[in-house]
């Protein structure tokens, strides 16, 4: 695992999420790349490493400053049978334990603001489970 994570990306690069944004609508949809995470593990069934949370982050953000007349955001699946199996086990197993409190930190940051964005921000954020 990198030492030097970077923390800028936006829609044209991501490779975990599709943002798709249709007059006060928007969708997030979660389609993991198996081998776009930040080290020598693969993402099984939607799980998520850093790299998925570093793109979810910014497409809330987007969503936030970019598009305010969105109204509803709705956070959906791209699998057919598993909405998202959680953080990778493979990634935790192989992280520094500096690396999972980052993590952990940055993970719950990104989930606070989802439910910021809910109570106070004006956009309701909807989860479409699609499966487990």
């Amino acid at each position: 695992m990198s030492d030097r994570i970077r923390f800028e990306t936006d829609p044209s690069r991501y490779r975990h999420w599709r943002l798709d944004v249709e007059g006060p609508a928007a969708t997030l949809t979660l389609a993991v790349d198996p081998a776009g995470g930040l080290g020598d593990y693969e993402l099984k069934l939607n799980s998520y490493d850093l790299a998925v949370d570093i793109e979810l982050y910014d497409a809330l953000q987007r969503l936030r400053f970019e598009h305010p007349g969105v109204k509803a955001v709705v956070l959906t699946g791209g699998l057919d049978k598993v909405f998202c199996a959680g953080a990778n086990i493979g990634m935790l197993a192989a992280a520094s334990h500096a690396h999972k409190v980052g993590f952990c930190k940055f993970t719950n940051e990104t989930r606070n603001g989802i439910e910021e964005m809910s109570a106070q921000g004006g956009q309701v954020v909807i989860a479409a489970v699609n499966g487990t």
